[in-house]
């Protein structure tokens, strides 16, 4: 083959693997912005957690206020994973309630909570969902049930009031943990969802959410 036809199958080749690899990203999710927001609907339990845009320095971020109130937000959408595919977001709390016992009814309440929606089938009886906490007192990378359904577990990655006020990053690898939660490989996530919820012990919190990404490692 002649060097330019050489260097040009090169070149070729090189940008469609590049427009593969950007076609296998996920699709971003919704930035806390006035376009982002628009498309995170709302679901309320018990009362109504206020959520408000503001600014820290330039950034735009969500802010949740809960009072003896327990309402999400949500976004909706079928999200191919595979087992390179993260979850990473930051979050801050200014308080937590340390008194809770998180794995019964009365104590079910967290000052966040990230919620990935899985399915087993297509009756809403074999939808799944994991939840990342910050717990109240709970140790970090600790799992149980829901108090209010098998269908639903808790896992912990940021727990009592050591780092309240500060902001902390994780990174997640979905399939990963969805597998050792439900024991099973998924390919598909049908939902996002955030809460911060207090109405279960009758408290309140103030906390926030910002870069909420999926992302897939090289």
């Amino acid at each position: 083959m002649p060097k330019f036809c050489s260097i040009v199958s090169s070149s070729i080749l090189t940008l469609l693997l590049a427009t593969a690899a950007a076609q296998a990203s996920p699709p971003p999710i919704p930035a806390f912005d006035p376009q982002g927001i628009m498309q995170w609907e709302n679901e309320s339990f018990v009362g109504e957690t206020r959520y408000t845009l503001i600014s820290e320095g330039e950034n735009l971020l969500l802010e949740a206020r809960s009072d003896s109130s327990a309402s999400g937000l949500y976004y909706k959408k079928t999200i191919t994973i595979n087992s390179k595919t993260n979850l990473s977001w930051r979050w801050k709390i200014s308080k937590t309630w340390p008194s809770a016992t998180e794995t019964t009814k009365a104590g079910d309440d967290f000052p966040v909570r990230i919620y990935i929606i899985v399915s087993d089938g297509p009756f809403f009886w074999q939808k799944r969902t994991l939840v990342y906490v910050w717990s109240n007192n709970q140790p970090i990378d600790s799992r149980w049930p829901n108090p209010f359904t098998d269908k639903a577990q808790m896992w912990a990655v940021d727990s009592g009031n050591d780092l309240a006020g500060q902001w902390t990053k994780h990174m997640r690898n979905l399939q990963n943990d969805l597998k050792t939660a439900f024991g099973k490989t998924y390919t598909e996530i049908e939902a996002i969802a955030i809460m911060t919820d207090s109405d279960n012990g009758g408290t309140n919190f103030l906390s926030w959410y910002d870069d909420i990404e999926l992302t897939e490692a090289r």
